[in-house]
């Protein structure tokens, strides 16, 4: 099995840290044989799941959404109500 040398110098905390930044491609595929190698299948799921569980989206995102309701209401709330 070919081992990433890049990978092979960081910690088991930067591969997790890494592993949890979504890599595509080829950094996906040795992060996984990294994180296989050393034993740090569990502690990657669960990461991923914290990762997962925190919002996506910023509060000025749901504010920006409120203005433009507003907008709407504003512009055909008579023609609504």
């Amino acid at each position: 099995m070919i081992r990433s040398k890049k990978f092979q110098g960081l910690s088991d905390q930067q591969i997790l840290d890494r592993y949890v930044d979504s890599p595509k491609g080829e950094s996906l595929f040795f992060l996984n044989i990294e994180i296989e190698q050393r034993g740090l299948e569990e502690k990657a799921a669960i990461n991923s799941r914290e990762k997962q569980k925190k919002s996506r989206h910023s509060v000025l995102y749901y504010l920006f959404y409120v203005f433009l309701f507003a907008m709407f209401l504003g512009r055909f709330g008579k023609d609504l109500f």
